[in-house]
């Protein structure tokens, strides 16, 4: 068996969310930032276990392809990435800045 899933993301990634610089724990995630052919998917397995048994050596031979966020900001990079529209994304950008908090 390969490397764990913990160590690739010190090793690799500095145990932390590329967004937050949260300190990694439980639900974090490697997120791809391209697929390639037949890429190893989350749909494609059983388990977290043995998809990440089979990401692992994807990881260590591309790190370049992955991104380790924490479970919030990886649902926030998958919903950006699912807005296509240049004008909805400018227009979701000036919502947020017109938002106070």
């Amino acid at each position: 068996m390969g490397l764990s899933k913990e160590i690739v993301a010190k090793k690799y990634f500095k145990n932390r969310c590329y967004v937050c610089h949260k300190k990694y724990g439980k639900y974090f995630l490697f997120h791809h930032l391209w697929y390639i052919e037949n890429d190893v998917t989350y749909k494609k397995y059983k388990n977290t276990i043995t998809y990440n048994e089979a990401l692992m050596p994807l990881v260590i031979k591309n790190k370049k392809r992955f991104l380790l966020l924490c479970r919030a900001h990886h649902k926030y990079v998958e919903w950006a990435s699912s807005i296509k529209n240049d004008m909805m994304w400018k227009r979701f950008i000036k919502a947020r800045t017109m938002t106070k908090t």
